[in-house]
């Protein structure tokens, strides 16, 4: 089966076959990979012999992954819900609001915005470290600050609310 997967403003359209469990690129290039779940939404990868940990997390109809301390945004469909998507984007309106959750538990050490703030997409919202490291927490897309739920010093969990935004537009 096909699959788009969409990771920031990148499309990347791979082959899956559960049964051979392979995949391959838009060049019809074969990939070799290995993906192992750790538990608790970390997953271990190998891709084309280089080794990755990554920290997946459901985030607004897609997800928020976090590797080598950069967060981010992907959607995977499928050419089905492809055209279906289309189908119901042609016809529906989008959310205006969205709220931008923690993608893995840590403490927040920064905040760089306040309500109220116009932003530009990929501008930093916060940053939180996890495992010692800083992870920047970014717009993602053109938007206005409506809510912010943690302050700086606050220890938060995978998925706890962050910061609410709205859509400019």
């Amino acid at each position: 089966m096909k699959y788009i997967v969409k990771i920031q403003d990148r499309k990347y359209t791979f082959d899956y076959s559960e049964n051979d469990k392979k995949i391959s690129n838009q060049n019809n290039e074969p990939l070799d990979y290995d993906w192992v779940e750790l538990g608790n939404g970390c997953f271990s990868l190998i891709l084309n012999g280089n080794s990755y940990i990554c920290h997946v997390s459901e985030q607004n109809g897609g997800y928020q992954i976090m590797v080598d301390g950069e967060v981010v945004s992907a959607t995977i469909e499928d050419e089905q819900s492809l055209t279906l998507n289309k189908f119901v984007k042609a016809h529906a309106k989008e959310p205006s609001e969205q709220v931008i959750k923690a993608p893995i538990p840590g403490l927040v050490t920064r905040i760089f915005v306040q309500a109220g703030d116009k932003l530009k997409k990929d501008a930093s919202l916060l940053a939180l470290e996890a495992m010692k490291m800083e992870n920047l927490i970014k717009a993602p897309c053109e938007c206005t600050v409506e809510k912010i739920f943690v302050k700086s010093g606050q220890t938060v969990q995978q998925n706890q609310p962050l910061i609410q935004l709205k859509k400019s537009g």
